[in-house]
């Protein structure tokens, strides 16, 4: 038998976080050597890029270095859900560390193994059981079992094993839209233009949902075009959401409406997809981690991303050009929910406040938008990387809405295009800095529609 090192030299290339290609002289390319980097002053935590799948370190006069993450850590982070620290003093349902410790075994497994293709089936059971074992800890946390933190912490730190051990799989490398359809799970492909909704409550983990060639009319009789729940590992790739509702409408009609691009209710990730005209562009509702790449979005007419389950998740290479609401985490009193010790990345993408008919508390005849966080106490952490945003009017909330929720988990090179008059009217952190200039926005949404062809329009 060969070492542990061989799965990482079987199924992990080396890895690159593309640039987010606008953001001047902030952007750095990182890659699996030494990058080309001022020093870091502030040691390994200014070199965070914010990608799970790297192990992130200051060399000093060298720069930043991001090294691949190979099986070790993925046990490590298995034996640290495993110790149950956040959990101190609580009984566990048995089940939850049973499944964890499963996981651990199957990537033994597929350290020893020879064969690549059954290392990569090994590391996926391993992620089903980590991700079972997250589902068992939130279900005994909303029915009082064990306490909110005690689900929250425990399902976060299986989250971050089953992340790490999804860096072991060879297609993690690629995050070119529409790269999740080359998973092996059942695939199903939607075509033509469907002005009834498509949902399906009961798909099989690991399904595929090919929509590159269908349209989606949403409408008043179709509020959720694209409605998934079922097994975990979902993919939707592509699909075009189209709004008839008329552009006009206020906050609260729309708002009434209750209306979304897509909803999903198990770990999904949405990959590529395009949204126009509705209330909310995507909608998480369940169990999480989520993942949103390379999606387009525009004219939303409340919250761009609504993750009022409080879901961990990644927002990545995106664009939400046009929200009154970039990424909303405000649970109403009939979801509840603790997000605390869970996490959203949100990471090389773009995010536009669009100034929109009748805002809320507003008159039919203003205009006005939200803010770009709209946050509450029991909301996930934060990260952000390499964004870019861009405002042009205070939030209907006032001034203090326009900050970023704090603190941060992480935060690096992210830029605020600010177009309102007198200086960006909220504190930012060091992470962040402030530009007037329209053009800055207006290349990074070129550079992007550039870099993502087959994306609707």
């Amino acid at each position: 038998m060969r070492s542990g090192i061989l799965l990482a030299v079987a199924l992990l290339p080396a890895l690159a976080s593309p640039s987010a290609g606008a953001l001047g002289t902030d952007v750095v390319t990182t890659t699996s050597t030494t990058t080309t980097v001022p020093p870091c002053p502030g040691g390994d935590a200014d070199c965070d890029d914010g990608d799970a799948c790297t192990l992130d370190t200051c060399a000093g006069s060298d720069g930043c270095r991001h090294e691949p993450l190979g099986v070790d850590a993925v046990r490590s982070a298995i034996d640290r859900a495993l110790a149950g620290d956040v959990c101190a003093g609580e009984s566990l349902p048995p089940i939850v560390p049973a499944l964890a410790q499963r996981a651990r075994t199957l990537i033994d497994r597929a350290a020893a193994e020879t064969n690549p293709a059954r290392a990569s089936r090994l590391v996926r059971t391993a992620i089903q059981r980590l991700r079972r074992s997250a589902r068992r800890a939130a279900a005994a946390g909303a029915h009082d079992r064990i306490s909110g933190g005690c689900a929250g912490g425990l399902g976060a730190a299986l989250g971050t094993a089953a992340a790490r051990a999804g860096c072991l799989l060879p297609e993690t490398v690629s995050a070119a839209p529409f790269a999740c359809l080359a998973g092996r799970g059942p695939l199903v492909t939607l075509r033509g233009t469907r002005s009834t909704e498509y949902s399906n409550r009961s798909l099989a983990p690991g399904t595929r949902i090919d929509a590159r060639a269908a349209t989606f009319l949403a409408s008043s009789s179709s509020h959720y075009p694209i409605s998934l729940d079922g097994g975990s590992d979902i993919c939707l790739a592509g699909g075009t959401v189209r709004g008839q509702y008329d552009r006009s409408l206020d906050w609260a009609t729309m708002h009434d409406m209750n209306n979304a691009g897509a909803a999903f209710a198990s770990p999904t990730t949405v990959d590529g997809i395009r949204v126009d005209d509705v209330t909310d562009g995507l909608r998480p509702r369940g169990i999480g981690p989520f993942t949103i790449r390379n999606a387009w979005l525009s004219y939303i007419r409340d919250d761009c991303v609504e993750d009022d389950h409080l879901e961990g998740g990644v927002i990545e290479d995106s664009l939400f050009d046009g929200c009154y609401v970039a990424i909303s985490e405000r649970p109403s009193a009939s979801i509840g929910g603790d997000g605390r010790g869970q996490l959203v990345v949100v990471r090389r993408s773009l995010l536009r406040l669009e100034p929109m008919p009748g805002p809320r508390n507003g008159s039919r005849s203003e205009l006005g938008n939200g803010e770009f966080f709209k946050w509450s106490d029991g909301a996930t952490d934060l990260a952000l990387y390499d964004n870019v945003f861009m405002a042009e009017k205070v939030s209907q909330g006032g001034p203090d809405t326009m900050g970023i929720p704090a603190p941060l988990a992480g935060c690096a090179r992210n830029v605020v295009v600010w177009l309102g008059p007198g200086s960006y009217p909220a504190p930012l952190p060091a992470c962040f800095r402030v530009t007037r200039d329209r053009a800055v926005w207006d290349a990074a949404v070129a550079g992007w529609k550039r870099r993502h062809p087959d994306v609707g329009r």
